[in-house]
């Protein structure tokens, strides 16, 4: 008996000393994207947390600033999103000293766009990670797959104008290849000298110029002449793919 009143008692203190209000707590797991340019024209999206997610903006801007927003219980704090432009590339951001094509939360505010830029589409991946060093490089590879001849010749980064010979020897080549680090202006052209100084005429497709680009597709063949020594590469921002 005496057992029993102890544990009633003991019960029953439990029960007053309880908050009696008292809420479950709730979880903060949310995950927004804020887009916004200096017209004050916003657009957010909400993503869910631990999975590859897409959304497209109520809005496509142009926009010059993005932020991403962690939830206080969103366990990876590193999570990473990234926005597309309309033509469905990367768009680079930049905060502070970091210059990247996919941006975190930090606490430390919105990233700028390197140039304003409609968005299409934006995505939030776990997957996805800060870039790597060496993404601003730009490399033409000149190749004679017959004599298996090569260059590879790398820029640190091309802000205007830039050139310099192959490394290596001369060739003669029978093609050449740009390719442009995510960083690197996408668009970005380039021009192989002969000896004389003259363009060197250049075929990938349908495609015929004196100037040539990434763009994901492999080398450009040597056209005219079909076979060359190699005296320049020349890269520049203002090049642009013939009319």
């Amino acid at each position: 008996m005496l057992y029993q009143t102890l544990l009633l008692s003991l019960l029953s203190t439990t029960a007053l000393s309880a908050p009696l209000n008292a809420e479950p707590r709730t979880f903060d797991t949310s995950i927004r994207v804020n887009l916004a340019n200096v017209a004050n024209v916003r657009a957010q999206n909400q993503f869910v947390d631990g999975q590859r997610d897409e959304r497209i903006p109520a809005i496509r801007g142009p926009f010059a600033t993005v932020e991403l927003k962690l939830g206080k219980d969103v366990a990876n704090k590193a999570y990473r999103c990234q926005i597309l432009d309309e033509n469905h590339k990367p768009i680079v951001v930049i905060r502070g000293a970091n210059t990247d094509i996919t941006f975190a939360d930090g606490g430390n505010g919105p990233w700028t766009f390197r140039t304003p830029s409609l968005v299409s589409r934006t995505i939030c991946d776990p997957a996805f990670k800060k870039i790597e060093a060496g993404a601003s490089e730009v490399r033409v590879i000149l190749q004679n797959l017959a004599t298996d001849l090569g260059s590879q010749t790398t820029f640190a980064d091309v802000k205007t104008n830039i050139k310099s010979g192959p490394t290596g020897s001369n060739g003669p080549y029978t093609s050449v290849e740009l390719k442009v680090g995510p960083l690197a202006k996408q668009d970005l052209r380039c021009q192989i000298l002969d000896v004389q100084g003259k363009a060197i005429t250049v075929k990938r497709g349908q495609n015929v110029d004196t100037t040539f680009a990434d763009g994901g597709n492999g080398p450009w063949q040597f056209l005219l002449p079909n076979q060359s020594e190699v005296a320049t590469i020349v890269c520049d921002t203002t090049f642009k793919k013939a009319a």
